[in-house]
């Protein structure tokens, strides 16, 4: 199946993940192809006209008042597309960057931006050939939308020699265009400013890093299971009734979920007469943290959808209502607005981004607070030896798992550090035209660096608590029905160290712990509550 593109197909998550991760192909629908000529028959009416509008015939940003006569417009693109190729640093990862491609074409593919049949077709020839372009990772402001990055995909689909990745192999898009018969890109009028005038970019970095963050909280959430038994934890505090009268929808999720881990245990030790905060508080703690990161997935899945560049092109019944007459124009029996606007602002992706991460940098700090609980017994009572020491008499001559909790403790350090929001700030731009300025690339690359910290807490966390519960096992006959029995037995398979350890051990198995817990996937293994949440399945 082809994924064609138009404005009578919604991009989905799923759409999103086939094409990125999956190679899937995209073409044009035929009303988008009719649009498409519909809207560039208006744009020549437009140049005829020596009609004044921004991106046509004048500068951009404070130039807006420079005027450029018509027949230099081509020239104005192409300058704009070289010209704002500014970037600088580690290169984008290649699915941020496809993703962007993606996201790019079903905005363009719409007709608001005044983008040919011809110039789009190389952007989707490029998507399905997979020719990404090494994209530099600064130089987004999220201000004019992702100007610099644009700049530089609009550069090797011009076939400049700038460096592409080609079914996997560096070289340059002259090399790679020419190999596939892909004819280069030649800017029309509007077309540079369509090009990089947006904010698909931000919008794929959002789009990854919600992917990324709900499989890794529910994984966390599975490891819950291991470390509730492992500390004996009461289940009282996640009962249904506790939640009723709190009244808050991602506590009573929360609780949910961590109540079923306790379902029968032997493990619970009813001699305590109440749990710490890290073990009681978890549904108090967690669940705003969860509410906070489902809300932003509906603003994800818009804005694979958002045209986002400036001005816009409207048709007929597309044009409020509410427009002043002297804004319209008549084109061959149709009514015609274009209109400056603010839609490649980034904004959205900017606070849905710091709104994740700060989301993120809380929960960290409570993982690692467990952490502590499982390796210190005055946190413990006792239930547990010494940073998980198997055999007492060696504590001293063996250190067991002290050192996981400095490394965890760095690593949550630094998750809280990258919560601190970007969007707080602001550096004006073009000569103080661009006035308040979003930072939403920086939020997202953020995010996405966080988020591969948390993966590292998570490969931690399951050592730690595979150790304590490994211990705590051997003292009880298990149902093979408790989730965490489940979880142990399968991870244990897939994890190259035997739990319980009972040696001193280096902790430089990192890279196949966590593809132990990729493997095993524990989101399937607890029915993937927070992914079906956000996709609306449930």
């Amino acid at each position: 199946m082809i994924l064609e593109l138009g404005l009578d197909h919604e991009l989905t998550m799923q759409d999103f993940c086939d094409v990125v991760y999956h190679y899937k192909k995209v073409s044009l629908s035929k009303k988008a192809i009719k649009r498409l000529h519909k809207t560039r028959d208006f744009i020549q009416m437009l140049e005829k006209s020596q009609r004044k509008v921004y991106g046509f015939t004048t500068g951009f940003a404070d130039l807006r008042d420079s005027y450029v006569p018509p027949e230099k417009a081509a020239e104005l693109s192409l300058n704009l597309i070289r010209s704002h190729d500014a970037g600088i640093g580690q290169n984008l990862p290649l699915d941020v960057v496809r993703g962007g491609m993606l996201i790019r074409a079903v905005s363009l593919a719409k007709g608001h931006s005044g983008f040919s049949e011809k110039s789009l077709m190389v952007l989707l020839n490029m998507i399905n050939e997979d020719i990404i372009p090494e994209i530099p990772c600064h130089g987004s402001l999220g201000a004019s939308g992702d100007l610099a990055y644009f700049a530089r995909l609009g550069r090797a689909m011009l076939k400049d020699p700038v460096y592409v990745v080609h079914k996997g192999v560096r070289k340059t898009a002259d090399q790679a265009l020419d190999e596939c018969g892909i004819e280069p890109f030649k800017p029309l009028s509007k077309e540079g400013l369509a090009l990089i005038n947006g904010t698909s970019f931000m919008a794929s970095m959002l789009a990854i890093a919600m992917e990324k963050e709900l499989k890794i909280l529910e994984t966390s959430m599975g490891l819950q299971a291991l470390f509730l038994n492992s500390v004996g934890a009461l289940e009282s505090a996640f009962l249904d009734c506790i939640q009723e009268v709190r009244k808050q929808e991602g506590q009573k999720d929360i609780a949910k979920i961590l109540l079923s881990f306790l379902y029968n245990s032997p493990f619970t030790n009813r001699n305590n007469v109440q749990d710490d905060y890290s073990i009681r508080c978890l549904p108090q703690i967690i669940g705003p943290k969860l509410e906070l990161i489902l809300s932003q997935a509906k603003v994800v899945e818009r804005e694979l959808n958002a045209v986002t560049d400036n001005p816009l092109i409207f048709l007929n019944e597309e044009i409020s209502d509410a427009i002043h007459p002297d804004l319209k124009m008549e084109f061959e029996g149709d009514q015609w607005a274009i209109l400056s606007c603010g839609n490649f602002h980034g904004e959205y992706q900017a606070v849905a981004a710091d709104a994740i991460a700060t989301a993120n940098a809380k929960i960290a700090l409570t993982f690692e607070r467990q952490i502590t609980y499982c390796l210190n017994p005055k946190r413990n009572q006792f239930s547990l030896p010494c940073y998980l020491i198997k055999d007492a008499s060696k504590k001293g001559l063996m250190s067991g798992l002290m050192i996981t909790q400095y490394t965890a403790n760095a690593v949550s350090q630094k998750i809280a550090q990258l919560g601190i929001p970007a969007s707080i700030f602001n550096i004006t731009s073009a000569n103080e035209s661009e006035d308040i300025v979003s930072y939403g690339a920086t939020a997202g690359m953020r995010l996405l660096e966080q988020l591969e910290y948390m993966e590292q807490l998570n490969a931690i966390y399951a050592t730690v608590v595979m150790q304590a519960y490994a211990l705590k096992r051997e003292e009880k006959q298990i149902s093979s029905l408790l989730i965490s029995e489940h979880i142990f037995i399968l991870l244990q398979k897939k994890m190259e160290n035997s739990f319980p350890i009972l040696t001193d051990t280096a902790f430089d198995q990192y890279d196949r712990i966590r593809k132990a817990l990729d493997d095993l996937d524990i989101p399937n293994l607890i029915n993937r509550p927070f992914y079906c949440r956000a996709r609306g399945k449930i």
